[in-house]
């Protein structure tokens, strides 16, 4: 599905990104739970946990860039040499 070079790295950092905003929820779940809220600490988890699904989006845009790419190069494979010099040379409709 997703061979690019940098697509492994994207959801390392995807995987990474969820992890810790699960670490985080995870924290403020506790802190709930003990009936002792920090709303300080509440609130810089809050915080932390959107920057974490923030840059979990990001992840997966970049994921989906790369699979927009190889699903691209997919489509150029099936094409005979004539359709791949006319998609080269010709402009797409409406430009």
């Amino acid at each position: 599905m997703l061979a690019d070079d940098s697509a492994p790295s994207h959801a390392e950092s995807l995987a990474q990104s969820l992890g810790y905003a699960r670490d985080y929820a995870e924290e403020l779940r506790r802190m709930l739970a003990e009936g002792k809220p920090d709303f300080d600490r509440g609130a810089q988890l809050v915080q932390a946990i959107r920057n974490m699904l923030l840059a979990a989006s990001d992840s997966l845009d970049e994921l989906d860039d790369v699979q927009q790419e190889m699903d691209a190069v997919e489509e150029m494979q099936g094409l005979t040499d004539e359709e791949l010099f006319s998609a080269i040379t010709c402009p797409p409709f409406g430009v």
